[in-house]
């Protein structure tokens, strides 16, 4: 069987889709990529799949650029004679879908990874956009189109909202996780990974609690508030915190914070900001919390379940996706969102006898609904096949 998978990310086809792709390929089945040219082509090729580079350009909505990206995955799909189409994101779910149902696809799955900004914000631009993209999903996403969700609170409003039919709607737990790339970490990795991370920072760890940041500099993943609850903690128990952001500084979004910007809040706020990192689980073993005060209408964040799958203490908002990581008072905390005073106090909730009892209970809890497996099971049965395990 001969499976396209389309995503506006060459890196999030790679890392998120991984499991996937390997069960697919060890079943004997073709793989298709279509996706941007990036440093994961090469990993993608040599996984054995086979790439047709195609730039969605994620903040277009020009009409000339939207009628020559359909024509080109139609064009893709039709030379492909694929038996499944299956999409991520939201351009290539829309216009996959599109693609695929104008050549006459036998199967077409297409999985809402997360409903985006345009779903945290109310401006009018936003609401205008909003009214755009549900008309696209409706038209697109007919009777004939499996539609996988990554939370509930998703598949609730574009279901409720007639954008997707209830009975072609399946819940998933996010991505899913491979959790044999992620042991539970003992406490001789973990003091080794303190000791890397407090060279790296010149920042004697010895008594302090780590606090963890894994995320984009864009506002909408609750950097400001991360930032703020950094000083206020700082200021309400001096010397007994160390709060680090790891996460590229995306100019590629409308709303963006620049490199000058983020040296200033991390020279003001107390915080070390080390950039992007290849190695970010080193980062998070070595960390006590891992915070994410998102209100940005996450499926569920991938960093959140990695957090879960290394036994950390999380933090993050009671909001769709976010929510869903957290068992609140058992392995972390719910905070409001966009408020770093709420922030701040969930993180000086977290004592020692927390995070020794969350180690277990979050990686138990991933165990039970984050692993990849199931997800695998789910959508080989929606391709058609059996397996997935």
């Amino acid at each position: 069987m001969k499976i396209v998978l389309m995503c506006n990310s060459g890196g999030a086809l790679y890392v998120f889709r991984n499991p996937l792709i390997r069960a697919l390929l060890k079943a004997g089945h073709e793989v298709v990529g279509v996706c941007p040219d990036s440093e994961y082509t090469g990993r993608l090729l040599g996984m054995g799949v086979r790439i047709h580079l195609v730039e969605f350009s994620r903040h277009s909505v020009s009409p000339l650029h939207i009628v020559g990206l359909l024509y080109r995955l139609w064009r893709i799909v039709c030379d492909e004679k694929p038996d499944v189409v299956h999409g991520f994101t939201h351009k290539a779910v829309i216009y996959g879908a599109l693609a695929a149902r104008l050549a006459s696809v036998p199967r077409i799955v297409m999985t809402v990874t997360g409903l985006g900004t345009l779903f945290s914000r109310d401006d009018a631009r936003a609401r205008l956009l909003r009214s755009a993209l549900l008309a696209q999903y409706r038209i697109a996403l007919s009777r004939h189109v499996n539609v996988l969700f990554q939370n509930p609170d998703d598949m609730h409003e574009l279901v409720s909202l007639g954008a997707v039919r209830q009975k072609n709607a399946r819940l998933t737990n996010g991505s899913g996780i491979d959790l044999s790339q992620f042991q539970l970490p003992g406490a001789d990795i973990k003091a080794q990974m303190r000791a890397m991370l407090a060279h790296e920072i010149g920042t004697d760890l010895t008594n302090r609690m780590v606090v963890l940041f894994p995320a984009r500099g864009v506002p909408e993943k609750g950097f400001l508030e991360f930032y703020d609850a950094a000083r206020l903690v700082g200021d309400a128990a001096p010397g007994r915190y160390c709060f680090v952001h790891l996460g590229l500084i995306d100019s590629g979004t409308s709303r963006h914070f620049s490199a000058g910007d983020v040296a200033t809040f991390a020279r003001d706020q107390g915080v070390h900001y080390l950039g992007f990192k290849d190695n970010i689980s080193d980062y998070m073993i070595a960390s006590d919390i891992v915070a994410l005060p998102s209100y940005y209408r996450e499926g569920v964040p991938r960093s959140l379940i990695e957090a879960l799958a290394l036994g950390k203490t999380l933090i993050t908002t009671d909001a769709p996706g976010c929510r869903e990581t957290v068992i609140d008072g058992i392995n972390g905390f719910l905070c409001t969102p966009r408020s770093a005073r709420s922030l701040a106090r969930a993180v000086m909730r977290v004592d020692s006898a927390m995070i020794e009892k969350a180690r277990l209970r979050s990686r138990r809890y991933c165990e039970e609904k984050f692993d990849v497996k199931q997800l695998n099971s789910l959508t080989f049965s929606l391709y058609g096949l059996e397996g997935g395990q």
